[in-house]
This record gives structure tokens, C-alpha cells and sequence, in this order.
């Protein structure tokens, strides 16, 4: 592996990662075109990537032996699976303050779209004001925001569905390489996205059994509802319409209300798609039983090109959440856990090594499968929230690692 600028590669040299650790390579696939993938890393702000080694090395300059030597000290006192990701990763705090965001954002969005329920002009200003917001937290920690997408309210679906849709939407702008303006229009456009529906009858939107063949034509209505009543509004950026008018549009075209085509749909429409499907199949509804995380995942990456555009899909797959050996969680327990094997199968569930009880005072490490889940409720008994920083709180997950696997062997014997 050897470090060079980013102004130095070639479309010859396989990326093995970035100076930019919440960059997942794996991500950029060797389908994308190479001026595109130039592109986004310049965007993220990468100036330096590493790549396999090649035979001929007079195709690039090395950097000085300095950054080497650096790197390798680094590499030294990190594992492959953890390399540098907690710098990343929010504090308590943070997770607190943004989730008391959320719960306000939310009762702001149920204030915005009820007016439009009853035939009410709708403030779209009020709702750019909810989406600067979770902009500028995008900002500051994108994986944190995404994390959000895991609040639900079964009473309140349809604004809760929203504003995740929006806060979601914005996490997988940014991690495309969007700029403020851009995260704006597709957060404004998501947020709004289902608008249309509050022209829909609430027995049709709460039917707890199959619409009729009548009551789907109405249901479909909703995307053009909405572009109506937005299309002549002074502060919706007319990019941001793309999402209400194409969310439910299809790559393979199979989708509506015009059965456009991928090529025929707009970015912001594409992005607004797969995370408006995400959001609703994970939620709880009267028609049916929100599925678990890990398994919208595998439901999404499986329509990846036929419904959804393929580099989006794994952009998206990767911001809502695969957590590494030695990752530091929050569970929703309230309990602090550090991820100890990683499951294949269910990438959200992994084995921790639950740390601390409820109030975070530390205690003996215990080996926890997040798996398990209650076999007359159908629930999980733990479930990740979010990454947390491990730093403020002196945790070094590595140590812990080390110490319970010594213990663990020492059982065995």
C-alpha cells in the first residue's frame, strides 16, 4: 500500500482508502467512471489516497517518508476493522442534543403539514428553518444525523416519516459530495415529499387491508398533489420539487405518477426514493409490522438497479450503519457496548461487549448478542442507536477487546 496526492492518480491505480476514514471505498465501485470518482473524493475534501502497490512504481510520486513513517506508527496501534473511525464518532452530548432536535423538528412538521391538511397555506419558510438545522448538524457529524432515521412514532407516521425522510436524505447528499445549497434542496424537497398525501382521505392513507384497485389510483395521486401546491411557491428551490414529483418514480420504470425512466429521473429524486421506501418498510403501521433494519437493507441493496440506482443504493447502505470490530455504541438501552464480532448476515446486529449499565457507570464486560429478541413480543432486547466517540469518556475499545478475549481464553482452559 502506498500513499500518493490525489492529484496523482490515475485510472490504473486501485483505491485501497482515503485520508478521509468515513470515506468506505468499497462504496465507489469500479463501475464508477473515473472523472466521477475524482470528483466526489475532491469533494469530500480528500487530498490524499492509498493505493495497491503497483509493479512499476515510476507512475506516481510518494510522498515524503515522514507520512510513511507516520502511517506506520499508526498502523501499528490500530486494528483493519476500527482504523481510525472514532475520530469520527459524537459524543453523549451530542446524541442527546440532536435527538431533542429531532423530537422538536418533528412537532414543527406536524404543525406545517396539518395546515395543509386543512386547506392552509403551507410556511415553506418555516420548513427550510427545520432543515438549515439538521444541514449544519450534517455538517458537523453526518453519520449522527442518519442515526436519527432510527426515531419512530407510530402515531405520528406521517410527520415522523418526513422529517426522517428529509434528515436522511440530507446524510446521503452530504456523503455524495454535496454542498450547503445542494443539501438544502434536497432536504426542503424531502421534507414536503409527501405532501400530496394530505389531500389524500385518511380512511384510504389508514386502511388497515389492501386498497382496491380505486383507492390505489387516488393513493397515487399524492406526488402530483403536492407539486401542485408547491410549484408556485417563492421559497422552494425548483430542484427541491424533483423529490415530491419523483419519489415514487423507478429506475426500470415501473414506478409513478409519469413512469419515467433512470435516466429521465433527477438525483434528488433518485436519493429521495430509495430513502422514503427505507423509512416507511422499517416503520410500524396499521397495515403492517415495520421490518427490522438489517433486513430493509438486504431488501434494498436486492432491488439496486432495477428499482433504485446502483451507486446510490451502496452509498446509502453504507450511512445507515455497519458498525466495525471496536466501535464504541450507544445501545437504546442507554447501556455503552463495543461492537466484538461483526455479523455477516445481519450487519446491524453484531455481538458487543456491553460495558456500562443504563446511567454509563462502568461494569464488567459482558459478552451481549444483539440478535436475541423476545420470543413472544417479536422485539429485540437491545438494538444499536448510534457510534459513539470513545475519547471523552477514556475508553480504549482495543484494550477492552484484548482484556475480555484474555479472560474469555483463560475460561476456556
Amino acid at each position: 500500500m502506498q500513499k500518493i496526492l490525489l492529484e496523482h492518480l490515475t485510472s490504473d491505480m486501485k483505491i485501497i482508502k482515503t485520508d478521509k476514514p468515513w470515506i468506505k471505498v468499497s462504496f465507489l465501485p469500479d463501475e464508477t467512471p473515473f472523472e466521477e470518482k475524482i470528483k466526489l473524493l475532491r469533494n469530500y475534501g480528500v487530498k490524499e489516497v492509498y493505493i495497491k502497490l503497483d509493479k512499476d512504481k515510476s507512475k506516481f510520486k510518494p510522498l515524503s517518508s515522514k507520512f510513511e513513517s507516520e502511517f506506520t506508527d499508526f498502523l501499528t496501534k490500530q486494528t483493519d476493522d476500527n482504523i481510525e473511525l472514532d475520530n469520527y464518532y459524537p459524543t453523549i452530548e451530542e446524541v442527546v442534543e440532536l435527538q431533542q432536535l429531532h423530537s422538536e423538528a418533528k412537532k414543527r412538521t406536524k404543525a406545517l403539514l396539518e395546515e395543509a391538511r386543512v386547506g392552509n397555506t403551507v410556511d415553506t419558510s418555516a420548513g427550510m428553518d427545520i432543515v438549515e438545522d439538521f444541514v449544519q448538524a450534517c455538517f458537523k457529524n453526518s453519520n449522527l444525523v442518519a442515526s436519527l432515521s432510527r426515531l419512530k412514532d407510530f402515531d405520528d407516521y406521517t410527520f415522523t416519516h418526513s422529517l426522517n425522510v428529509s434528515v436522511l436524505s440530507i446524510s446521503l447528499g452530504k456523503r455524495l459530495g454535496m454542498n450547503a445549497n445542494e443539501l438544502r434542496e434536497l432536504g426542503i424537497g424531502a421534507l414536503f415529499h409527501d405532501l400530496g398525501k394530505m389531500k389524500v382521505p385518511q380512511s384510504i392513507l389508514n386502511k388497515p387491508g389492501k386498497l382496491t384497485d380505486e383507492e390505489f389510483e387516488i393513493m397515487k395521486s399524492h406526488p402530483q398533489l403536492g407539486y401542485e401546491i408547491l410549484k408556485n411557491d417563492k421559497i422552494i428551490p425548483k430542484n427541491a420539487l424533483n423529490c415530491v414529483l419523483q419519489h415514487h418514480e423507478r429506475a426500470d420504470g415501473s414506478g409513478y405518477p409519469n413512469n419515467l425512466s433512470e435516466s429521465n429521473i433527477s438525483k434528488l429524486g433518485k436519493i429521495t426514493s430509495i430513502v422514503d421506501v427505507y423509512d416507511a418498510i422499517t416503520s410500524d403501521r396499521v397495515y403492517h409490522k415495520g421490518m427490522a433494519a438489517h433486513e430493509a437493507i438486504k431488501l434494498i441493496f436486492s432491488w439496486s438497479g432495477k428499482h433504485f440506482n446502483k451507486i446510490l443504493v451502496k452509498f446509502f447502505v453504507d450511512i445507515v450503519g455497519i458498525y466495525p470490530t471496536g466501535t464504541l455504541v450507544l445501545l437504546n438501552t442507554g447501556e455503552l457496548a463495543i461492537v466484538f464480532e461483526v455479523n455477516r448476515d445481519e450487519p446491524t446486529r453484531p455481538k458487543v461487549i456491553i460495558i456500562t449499565d443504563e446511567n454509563k457507570k462502568k461494569k464488567p464486560p459482558k459478552l451481549f448478542d444483539l440478535t436475541k429478541y423476545n420470543l413472544v413480543t417479536q422485539v429485540y432486547y437491545k438494538s444499536i442507536v448510534t457510534p459513539i466517540d470513545p475519547r471523552p469518556y477514556n475508553i480504549n475499545t482495543n484494550e477492552y477487546i484484548e482484556s475480555f478475549t484474555k479472560k474469555a481464553v483463560g475460561v476456556l482452559r
